[in-house]
């Protein structure tokens, strides 16, 4: 147990996260308990809340601790509020949404340093998620390879997933993400550029930034010549010595930053119905 003075935290789930108990999220939080709850996060990137009673305005209050709120461009919010997304697979549908490693919305210029997720009805089994902390991924690379890498700039876009060609079109994948998917067509077809590697605002430290999943291509390289390299990052970041698996409880809350870590919805729960509240908070220019 890691000493705190108003919350407590369990952080023997490693490689990655720890477990936070003691605190009422539904409540508002004082300055010191969101001051520990801060640098918890930053010190395990993953923080893992079970047993609690969320409502989409209390996940807002207590998102909002943390940052600006984002709202997201491919799906519709829930009626309570714009910042919280509904994300549901049905007992019938065979698709889920966030399958696959990544890191949220990393196409976006500024995209989010933190997502905060509250499952609010889980199967009995299935349905955990995988997280992958993708700095010390990035420190166990050879000298050689990091200053190769720390060199080149990527193409990130969210046409792989949500454009016109997207994994996400189509009937099928419209009739598994149900009727709240959907969004600005103009913007899943746009492009920034993201280091590959990349600088954490607050702790300085270097973390993989690149995904297949997102990122298109190396910086004047083709697709072609840059899939092995991405190929190879994710496959290096998501070995089990840098990966843990978190198993969902109603009123579990799990709050992530997007900065340092991929994560992976895992979809083995068919015929049973899963569904959680997604709250993403605004980060800064990657660097």
């Amino acid at each position: 147990m890691d000493a705190y003075e108003h919350i407590t935290v369990n952080s023997s789930l490693e490689p990655i996260g720890a477990e936070v108990s003691g605190v009422d999220l539904s409540q508002a939080l004082s300055s010191e308990v969101i001051e520990e709850i801060h640098a918890a996060w930053l010190k395990h990137h993953v923080l893992f809340f079970h047993d609690q009673d969320m409502s989409p305005q209390a996940q807002v209050q207590f998102s909002a601790n943390f940052g600006e709120l984002d709202q997201y461009k491919f799906m519709q919010s829930v009626d309570e509020t714009p910042y919280v997304i509904p994300i549901i697979k049905e007992a019938d549908a065979k698709m889920n949404f966030g399958g696959g490693w990544h890191t949220d919305s990393s196409y976006q210029a500024i995209p989010p340093k933190a997502t905060v997720l509250y499952a609010v009805e889980v199967p009995e089994e299935g349905g955990d998620t995988l997280f992958a902390n993708a700095t010390a991924a990035f420190e166990a690379l050879s000298d050689g390879m990091k200053e190769n890498l720390l060199r080149w700039q990527c193409v990130f876009s969210p046409k792989l997933v949500h454009g016109s060609s997207g994994f996400y079109k189509g009937k099928e994948a419209e009739k598994n993400l149900g009727s709240s998917y959907g969004g600005d067509e103009s913007f899943a077809e746009t492009e920034v550029l993201h280091p590959l590697i990349r600088t954490h605002a607050e702790t300085g430290a270097k973390s993989i930034y690149c995904g297949m999943a997102h990122t298109v291509n190396i910086d004047g390289w083709s697709r072609d010549d840059s899939l092995p390299i991405f190929r190879y990052l994710t496959d290096h970041l998501t070995q089990d010595q840098f990966v843990t698996r978190f198993k969902w409880r109603q009123g579990s809350l799990a709050m992530w930053d997007n900065r340092c870590v991929f994560h992976y919805a895992l979809n083995d729960y068919h015929g049973h119905r899963r569904h959680m509240h997604r709250v993403t908070i605004k980060g800064e220019k990657p660097a």
